[in-house]
């Protein structure tokens, strides 16, 4: 008998209203490799996105449609973003799971269509996966990964 298939996510961030999660597929988890990679290497980049997801996450209403912009309404997806041109990819999956893909920075009109695009993939490759019967399987590591 087969196993059922289940899609790896790992907790971000869970708040009062919503859970943040990042996507683990084909081996990788790009949403959590580039905050942790920021956390690194822009801790106030770091600290201004960490903000968002909070604020995002025990907010009833999405409001700061200038911090947390939509990019596709039919696909319900999203980018956080700060002035400083850090961009964190993300779709929402019902009212209260938030999904986060991958991030980058937008250096030129070229790259951040490319960061969009690996966005929409992902979010394709997850929809294809539920829809054969696959199982979101989210890992709660010791500490929240936004802290």
């Amino acid at each position: 008998m087969k196993s059922p298939l289940e899609i790896p996510a790992y907790l971000v961030h869970r708040g009062s209203l919503r859970e943040v999660v990042a996507l683990g597929l084909h081996d990788e988890l790009p949403g959590l490799d580039y905050l942790r990679e920021l956390r690194r290497s822009n801790p106030k980049g770091y600290q201004i996105l960490a903000g968002q997801i909070t604020l995002l996450c025990n907010t009833p209403e999405i409001r700061a449609k200038t911090t947390f912009k939509l990019l596709d309404s039919t696909r319900q997806l999203y980018e956080f973003r700060t002035r400083s041109g850090l961009r964190l990819y993300c779709f929402l999956e019902g009212d209260t799971l938030v999904i986060l893909t991958n991030g980058g920075k937008k250096n030129t009109p070229r790259e951040q269509n490319r960061d969009i695009q690996r966005a929409k993939k992902q979010q394709d490759d997850f929809h294809r996966l539920m829809n054969q019967g696959a199982t979101l399987r989210i890992t709660v590591q010791d500490e929240d990964q936004i802290r």
